[in-house]
């Protein structure tokens, strides 16, 4: 071999034991490959799925289509699970694989170096170094809760409660609930609090568009023919997946696609029959501008007797409550804080190239920062699962993790056969992709005028303006013309 490479030398380091790091250790232990090590800074696998328990909590990906394709699930109860299904879901995975026996828990990762010697030196918080050939930021977008910036919220002397910290003890019923927010977590918070709450005012400052998407559970019967006729389960999968496949055309091209999406908010939207509350509910932006909502039950929960929808802006919070730009005090026993995660936030910000280049410098060049979402120029043997440009918007995330994973393997492949030690994206290659990408958003929904966690603070969306079936073509296999390969 050409450098000295064998299989059992190329280490891999993970960051992150979510639904992407699971998929990259499963993977390579599929490969008979053990030479890895994952880190994980909570106590178990499962991502956003253990840290977001909050009362209706769900997926927005139908559930056949929101699994491992070589792991599927025969018995899923609904058509979009809910979080507690889908995180024993992925428990019993890692524990059919024995992931244990690889995740370092409660270890974060505090810095990452490629050194002279061509290997990630990681360290962490429990002041432990570990060399990797290869790094995989597995850690996703949305890892670090965002609370809001709001006067006074400590001096409240009620209950405060983060979407993605909740108490599973408290007991809420007939108590006065507000909910702050109104991205995914609120809206789906806000059915299951009404129900149990004396009165639940949901303080919203941007409406968004919702998509009536019917939740049925799955019966005992069509749960009983998938598990005995497996190809059922892969059908219905592939339906999701061409489903997926013309919504995310419909964010892409103003065709019938789009027209379909708008005619299904804005009827929803109808639903709503006080004139007034539907007004209040009207965004100010084009379907799937922001993020889409899919809910059935949010307009309903709305038009409760015990529910309140306020826009007036919040002044600060009061040691008994809310008090909005009006003057008006609302007073309240518990506080809901459905503010998620701060966008685009990569896990771990110290990583470092063997030139001293940063990760967090690199990527402030929007134009420049990376590779087809999934290296980075100037960091060799890098690798980012779900990485910023890849289409979130328009792809599950399960299969945009699949997707990125099989690069890696086909990557390190390579290394393994001594053709190099190591490779990075050529800047003149992150260069044409930046600026493939800055000419491809016209005509997108993204582009039309709203603000979201796609464009939190960034000139382009963060986001991938092309069909869900140009990422898999891009990332099929490597082109490693467009690398420095040593």
């Amino acid at each position: 071999m050409a450098n000295g490479q064998n299989q059992s030398s190329v280490s891999v380091g993970i960051i992150g034991a979510g639904m992407s790091g699971m998929l990259m250790a499963i993977k390579l232990l599929r490969e008979g490959k053990t030479n890895f090590k994952v880190f994980e800074k909570a106590r178990k696998v499962g991502g956003v799925w253990r840290e977001n328990r909050y009362p209706g909590v769900a997926c927005d990906v139908a559930s056949f289509a929101y699994c491992y394709e070589f792991e599927p699930k025969a018995d899923w109860s609904r058509r979009f699970s809910e979080g507690s299904e889908i995180q024993g879901y992925f428990e019993g995975v890692a524990k059919k694989y024995n992931l244990d026996d690889y995740v370092e828990f409660e270890t974060s990762v505090t810095s990452a170096k490629f050194t002279d010697d061509k290997k990630w030196l990681v360290t962490t918080d429990k002041d432990e170094s570990h060399h990797f050939d290869l790094l995989v930021d597995a850690t996703g977008p949305l890892n670090q809760k965002l609370y809001p910036n709001i006067n006074g919220l400590d001096s409240f002397e009620g209950k405060v409660v983060h979407t993605a910290d909740w108490d599973d003890d408290y007991d809420y019923s007939g108590q006065r609930v507000a909910i702050l927010g109104s991205g995914s977590s609120g809206v789906q918070a806000t059915a299951p609090i009404a129900e149990r709450a004396g009165h639940l005012t949901t303080f919203i400052r941007t409406p968004q568009w919702v998509m009536p998407t019917p939740n049925p559970y799955y019966g005992d019967f069509s749960r009983y023919m998938k598990r005995k006729v497996p190809l059922l389960g892969m059908t219905t999968r592939k339906f999701y997946d061409w489903v997926g496949e013309m919504f995310g055309r419909a964010s892409l091209y103003d065709g019938w696609q789009r027209r379909m999406v708008n005619w299904a908010v804005e009827n929803n939207l109808k639903s709503i029959k006080n004139p007034e509350l539907r007004e209040k509910m009207r965004p100010d932006f084009q379907p799937m501008c922001r993020r889409m909502i899919v809910s059935e039950t949010y307009y309903p929960a709305l038009q409760r007797d015990n529910v309140h929808v306020e826009r007036t802006g919040i002044e600060c919070i009061e040691k008994n409550g809310i008090r909005t730009k009006d003057g008006q005090l609302h007073e309240l026993d518990m506080l809901v804080l459905a503010t998620g995660f701060k966008p685009n936030q990569w896990g771990v910000s110290d990583i470092t190239g063997p030139n001293g280049e940063k990760l967090t410098e690199i990527w402030k060049d929007e134009h420049n920062r990376n590779y087809r979402s999934i290296t980075v120029p100037g960091l060799p043997n890098f690798f980012v699962l779900i990485g910023t440009n890849s289409p979130i918007t328009n792809l599950s995330l399960i299969d945009i993790a699949d997707i990125g994973v099989d690069y890696v393997l086909k990557c390190m492949k390579r290394i393994e056969a001594g053709e190099f030690t190591s490779m990075v994206p050529k800047q003149e290659a992150a260069t044409k992709f930046g600026q493939e990408l800055a000419s491809s958003f016209d005509g997108t929904a993204w582009v039309t005028g709203c603000t979201g966690w796609y464009t939190d603070g960034t000139e382009l969306p963060q986001t991938w303006p092309w069909s869900p079936s140009t990422y898999r073509d891009k990332l099929k296999e490597p082109e490693f013309a467009d690398y420095d390969l040593v």
